[in-house]
């Protein structure tokens, strides 16, 4: 699977990219802004897209609302350190997968992605808890 990460931050970028690559086998593309992840998106077929929600040059949230109208599969996370019921209404709402509070966990963001600890994609009836508030485990 192809993983677009989109993150202001190094660090979190970084960590998500090691976390994909090295456990789940996926093949990572990083990108610190909105444009310069418009362009892998619209240079490489992308599965997965885990994107900030404030970029340094424009919002996440309408990057994610864009792609999903494009393409209703792409499995999108939307990231933020705002723990925003009206934030996470609207993404649900442009059709984005999954909202996650920074810091999360990685089993959060397996389940908002819908694998399981093997790397196997869930049942769609197995992602009920994409959208979810933090918890206290292995934190990014």
């Amino acid at each position: 699977m192809k993983v677009l990460i989109i993150e202001k931050d190094k660090t979190i970028r970084h960590s998500l990219s090691f976390f994909m690559e090295r456990y789940k086998n996926y093949e990572v593309f990083l990108a610190d802004s909105k444009r310069e992840g418009i362009f892998l998106f619209k240079t490489n077929p992308f599965d997965i897209v885990l994107c900030g929600d404030c970029l340094p040059d424009g919002s996440g949230l309408e990057v994610l609302r864009e792609w999903v109208n494009q393409n209703p599969k792409l499995i999108s996370i939307l990231m933020t350190v705002q723990s925003d019921e009206r934030l996470r209404q609207e993404a649900l709402k442009a059709g984005i997968q999954g909202y996650l509070v920074k810091p999360f966990d990685l089993k959060q963001l397996e389940e908002a992605i819908g694998i399981s600890d093997s790397g196997m994609r869930l049942p769609a009836t197995g992602r009920d808890c994409r959208i979810k508030q933090r918890k206290e485990v292995e934190k990014i």
